[in-house]
């Protein structure tokens, strides 16, 4: 979502995924995270309402413009791994696909999410976006 809308660390993500897209790297994302994204722009939009609709529809836009430049990994491939790490973590099997994607494809996993980030130690590599000092 730091992609798409405005957040702390909104600049480190973009200067990450981006510098990496433009930089000819491969990114892939794990299919589940397009209706994860799109469910936090209509929280935006309709819980928090500090997007309104025309807002939450460019956002919609970006986001799908993004999503076309990565390469999109099914959640079929990551379930098992994903459900044994979101166990023995004790952490949501959503979060978890993510870790498992990462650890399958020996990749980094980016995510924002400090918790996530925490996880994913001693499993996959992971690194927490934000601002550096």
């Amino acid at each position: 979502m730091k992609l798409v809308l405005s957040e702390s660390d909104s600049e480190e993500a973009r200067e990450s995924i981006i510098g990496h897209l433009e930089g000819g790297y491969p990114v892939h994302v794990v299919d589940l995270a397009l209706s994860e994204s799109l469910n936090a722009i209509w929280k935006h939009a309709r819980l928090l309402k500090d997007l309104g609709p025309e807002e939450a529809l460019q956002a919609v836009k970006d986001l799908i413009r993004i999503w076309d430049m990565l390469g999109v990994l099914t959640t079929e491939r990551f379930a098992e791994e994903g459900m044994s790490i979101a166990l023995a973590q004790g952490i949501t099997v959503y979060d978890a696909i993510y870790v498992a994607a990462a650890r399958v494809l020996n990749a980094t996993l980016f995510t924002a999410d400090q918790a996530l980030d925490k996880a994913a130690k001693g499993i996959a590599n992971s690194r927490l976006l934000v601002r550096r000092a």
